[in-house]
C-alpha cells in the first residue's frame, strides 16, 4: 500500500517562517536601540547648549566689566602720573597708583557685581564673580600692573568657572527594607 499523501517536513516549512520572524524582531530592537540612542543624544546636546549659553552670556557680561574696569584703571593711571607720578620712582608710583585703584573699586557694584581688591607683595589683585546659572560662577581675578612699564594696565590671572553650592554626596546603600 502506498500512500498517496506525501508528507512534508516540518522544518522546510517553517524555516522560512523562523527566518522572517527573527529578522523582524532584529530590526525592531535595533530600531528601538537607535530611536534611545538619538533621544539621548538630543537631550545631551540640549543641556550642553543651554550649559554653553549660560557662560557666554556670563563671559559677556564678565568682559563687559572688564571694559569698565581697564576705563577706571586709564583714568587713575593718568591722574596719578600728572599729580605725583613725574617726581615719584617707578616703584613709588605704583604703589601710589594701586593705592588710588584699590580706594576706587574696592567694594564698587559694576552692572550688580561687587568688586573686591586684596594688596599683594608689589601689586594689586581684583577679582570679581558673574553669576552662571544655579550652581556657578565665572570667577574673574586681575593683577594691576605698572602702566609705566607695561603696555596694558592688568594682566588676567584667573577666568573661570566655580562651584557656587557645596556637593553632598550619599553614600548610603539601601540594599533591603525592613519593615515591622
Amino acid at each position: 500500500m502506498k500512500r498517496e499523501k506525501s508528507q512534508t517536513s516540518f522544518v522546510n516549512i517553517g524555516s522560512a517562517s523562523l527566518l522572517v520572524i527573527f529578522l523582524i524582531l532584529c530590526l525592531v530592537t535595533f530600531a528601538i536601540l537607535s530611536l534611545s540612542s538619538a533621544k539621548s543624544d538630543y537631550s545631551f546636546s540640549e543641556r550642553l547648549a543651554a550649559h554653553k549659553t549660560v557662560y557666554y552670556e556670563a563671559s559677556s557680561k564678565a568682559e563687559e566689566i572688564l571694559d569698565e574696569i581697564d576705563k577706571i584703571l586709564a583714568d587713575n593711571a593718568a591722574s596719578c602720573y600728572e599729580n605725583k607720578g613725574a617726581n615719584l620712582s617707578a616703584s613709588a608710583f605704583l604703589a601710589s597708583y594701586t593705592q588710588t585703584v584699590q580706594d576706587v573699586l574696592d567694594g564698587t557694584k559694576l552692572q550688580e557685581i561687587t568688586l573686591s581688591c586684596q594688596p599683594e607683595e608689589d601689586t594689586l589683585r581684583i577679582s570679581y564673580q558673574v553669576p552662571a546659572g544655579e550652581k556657578q560662577s565665572l570667577q574673574v581675578e586681575l593683577g594691576v600692573t605698572n602702566p609705566l612699564h607695561e603696555e596694558f594696565y592688568y594682566q588676567v590671572l584667573s577666568w573661570k568657572l566655580v562651584t557656587t553650592q557645596n556637593w553632598e554626596g550619599d553614600n548610603s546603600l539601601h540594599l533591603i527594607s525592613i519593615s515591622d
